[in-house]
């Protein structure tokens, strides 16, 4: 996956990092919509540091996890600036999800929602090659 761009609702930013991590790629991924714009960097796979308006670090992270739509390009190999950022993107993923639902409260959380979500970065994991059906 080089420099690829596209919008937030046909490829969501989980998407995007998990399948950065999958390949251990270092790239910046850059967020733009009309609620601003932000950037991700990720060093051979990890989530090493976030930035989105005054947040840098976590917050960062789990503000732009929260865009549902908007515009992202992916720059490959850039080197991030700082590293704000420590675990396993998997951590920061559950984590930024797990506030998204408390944050929405519990009416929009069927658990429907989690399923379809799995079952689309399978189908997408598929499309790109990095997942084989057996």
């Amino acid at each position: 996956m080089g420099g690829v761009k596209g919008r937030l609702k046909d490829m969501s930013l989980v998407d995007i990092i998990q399948i950065f991590n999958a390949e251990r790629k270092t790239a910046a991924i850059h967020l733009g919509s009309e609620m601003g714009y932000g950037r991700i960097y990720m060093k051979n796979g990890s989530v090493v540091h976030a930035v989105y308006r005054e947040f840098a670090g976590v917050e960062a992270f789990y503000q732009l996890l929260a865009w549902k739509d908007g515009e992202f390009e992916v720059e490959p190999d850039a080197a991030s600036p700082d590293k704000t950022i420590t675990g396993s993107p998997e951590g920061l993923i559950l984590e930024g999800l797990r506030r998204l639902d408390e944050s929405r409260g519990k009416e929009e959380q069927g658990g429907h929602v989690g399923d379809m979500e799995s079952i689309r970065l399978i189908n997408r994991l598929l499309e790109l090659g990095i997942l084989e059906k057996v």
